[in-house]
């Protein structure tokens, strides 16, 4: 039988808005109900726990956010949101038109391989302009790009041989992420940690480089 619920309140760490249950309960939980974050916590444990809690866990949180708006149904390009259509077909492709998007495929393996083509080819469409842009700025040149299905990560760079690889997943971010997403790369070639200095030479050339992280993260 489910324990009943002492106290409710809503709460936020960082850029993460979450319901917090308070129940007669030995360990604190974090799960995704209906796209919300809901939090169980025992009576005696600090608001301020629960807040390094849901911190910990932050990148767990966002990627099962991230699969929760996708089971609803909606495919992201740029940050725009489109109805998703899946389609049998023999040949895989996607298209998109009229606030729709339509992934073709004979199955769902087939139909997610010809999505992440799909973005694969729409950010090596755009990737080279902002490169061009911030490695004349700033002066930090990478020595190769490459742009790969990474689920883990939107960029990364190899500060031993200037090499950046970036997720074809950044796709369906804003253009504004994907601009600091570039500049943030390629800060690393200078500095290989997040450091003060990192910050301080990705706030140089972006002052508004936090609100973008935001906009990252989903607000």
């Amino acid at each position: 039988m489910p324990r009943p619920i002492i106290s409710q309140i809503r709460l936020k760490q960082g850029d993460t808005d979450f319901l917090l249950l308070r129940k007669k309960v030995r360990n604190t939980t974090i799960r995704i109900k209906n796209g919300e974050v809901v939090v169980t916590a025992p009576v005696s444990q600090s608001e301020t726990r629960v807040k390094e809690i849901v911190a910990k866990h932050d990148r767990w949180i966002k990627t099962h956010l991230l699969k929760h708006a996708e089971k609803q149904g909606k495919i992201f390009l740029y940050g725009n949101a489109y109805e998703r259509v899946d389609e049998y077909a023999l040949r895989a492709s996607v298209t998109v038109a009229d606030g729709v998007c339509t992934v073709r495929g004979k199955d769902e393996t087939h139909r997610e391989k010809a999505l992440l083509a799909f973005y694969k080819r729409e950010i090596e469409k755009i990737l080279p302009a902002y490169f061009d842009k911030w490695q004349k700025v700033t002066g930090l040149y990478a020595k190769s790009v490459t742009v790969t299905n990474a689920k883990t990560y939107l960029g990364r760079c190899n500060v031993n041989d200037r090499t950046i690889k970036i997720s074809c997943r950044l796709a369906a971010k804003p253009l504004c992420v994907i601009d600091y997403v570039v500049l943030h790369e390629l800060c690393h070639i200078r500095y290989a940690g997040h450091r003060k200095n990192f910050y301080a030479l990705v706030s140089k050339y972006m002052p508004d480089y936090k609100l973008r992280i935001k906009i990252m993260r989903g607000r």
